[in-house]
């Protein structure tokens, strides 16, 4: 519509007019590669490339990736690990996109000057990684469905920047897909808890 406003000498065409079209365009752009994505994974349409990967190092390259972002917003993300190495059978790009997915959820709602806690944890053969943050956390009803396509949390856990509820149905469908599950919680102390549960050894479902 902007660009047509343009077009009809509605709106000038300006260094501001045109900024904003082009961020609409990056939107859907967006959007349709999340549909797209989305729809192969439902469908089990998705390749996966399962090498044996240390979660340890993945979550610091992504916490890393982060890091910049964080600080702008005076937050800590932090890692706990009692061990240096905890080995699985995944695909490291797709869980790298779920990880990437959950922190930046919690980076849009966690108040400045407050920690994302990321903990990994192996017992005998199965794995558990959980992004806890200290944002407003969902209401309790909302839990069931907030891996639903187009699920948002308008009420409590406002966006500031935009988003189609997407981006936690596709982390379900990457982590199921590659033999796990993963559901969420609200904090005791306030804040929402992601638990991902992996097998240390599996194939594409």
């Amino acid at each position: 519509g902007r660009l047509e406003g343009i077009l009809d000498g509605v709106y000038p065409p300006n260094e501001v007019n045109i900024a904003q079209a082009l961020e609409e365009t990056y939107m859907l752009e967006r959007l349709v590669e999340d549909l797209r994505l989305l729809t192969m994974a439902e469908s089990r349409q998705l390749h996966f490339e399962l090498k044996e990967t240390n979660l340890v190092e993945l979550l610091r390259k992504s916490i890393t990736l982060f890091t910049p972002q964080a600080k702008a917003k005076s937050t800590e993300i932090e890692l706990r690990s009692d061990q240096e190495v905890v080995l699985a059978s995944v695909d490291p790009q797709r869980i790298e996109q779920v990880i990437a997915n959950l922190v930046g959820n919690s980076l849009r709602y966690t108040p400045a000057n407050s920690k994302i806690l990321l903990t990994i944890e192996k017992i005998k053969e199965d794995i558990t990684l959980k992004v806890a943050d200290s944002g407003p956390g969902v209401p309790e009803d909302e839990i069931p469905y907030i891996f639903d396509r187009f699920w948002r949390g308008e009420k409590s856990r406002a966006r500031v920047s935009g988003g189609a509820g997407l981006g936690l149905a596709i982390c379900k469908q990457l982590v199921e897909a590659q033999g796990g599950t993963i559901s969420a919680k609200n904090r005791a102390q306030g804040g929402l808890e992601v638990t991902i549960q992996l097998p240390a050894n599996n194939s594409p479902q």
